[in-house]
């Protein structure tokens, strides 16, 4: 029973983010590896994001590295040189203003797409429905957000396809904040594998030859 406990307590927190006020999130196309969509992701987010949200657990010049910018580069497109390349990635807001203004603290992004995944971020970013008869928006997946629809501009100079190719790269930059080691460590792990498979083999032969005069 305690196995079984322990079992639930784990699976619940997936099965809540995988349907979350019964809408069905849809998969993000992302990809790590695409480092012109994480570049546009990063000028996405700073632009549109930026004003409120933090990603403090990165620095410029470690987004610049792995996105094949420079220092300086990252500075003027990112920060608008207001910042230095070992600055952590910070809101533009001022302490304060987001209680005044929104009433709560507004959360840092840094971990996000491994809180919540990327398909809620992918689904939350699209989900923004505009009521006709409160003249407000609202979102889908999160009822009651106080979050403006801060892409209402893109999407509607945008046609249908390029608006979920910017949301995609938005999306893509996050997952790539949340862990940005993610594909080096995935690289190294098959390495690993191919090293212990071939000691093994190695180590099996050895032990053959080593018992091979060796009467049962």
């Amino acid at each position: 029973m305690k196995k079984l406990f322990g079992l639930l307590l784990f699976v619940l927190p997936f099965v809540s983010v995988a349907a979350v006020h019964g809408v069905e999130l849809e998969k993000a196309p992302i990809n790590l590896k695409d480092k012109a969509s994480l570049q546009r992701g990063a000028l996405l987010f700073s632009n549109y994001c930026m004003a409120c949200h933090s990603v403090k657990y990165m620095r410029y010049n470690r987004i610049a590295r792995d996105l094949g910018w420079t220092d300086d580069e990252i500075v003027k497109k990112m920060a608008y040189g207001q910042a230095k390349p070992v600055d952590d990635v910070m809101t533009r807001m001022l302490p304060g203003v987001d209680m005044e203004v929104l009433g709560t603290h507004v959360p840092d992004l840094s971990l996000m797409a491994r809180l919540k995944g990327p398909d809620y971020i992918y689904t939350f970013l699209k989900g923004f429905e505009y009521d006709e008869k409160t003249k407000t928006w609202d979102n889908k997946v999160l009822h009651g957000t106080v979050m403006p629809n801060i892409l209402e501009g893109v999407q509607r100079y945008s046609t249908k396809e390029q608006f979920s190719q910017d949301v995609a790269d938005i999306t893509n930059f996050l997952a790539y904040v949340g862990e940005p080691i993610k594909v080096k460590r995935e690289s190294l792990g098959w390495k690993v594998m191919l090293f212990l498979f071939i000691f093994f083999i190695i180590t099996y032969l050895l032990k053959k030859e080593y018992w091979r005069d060796i009467k049962h």
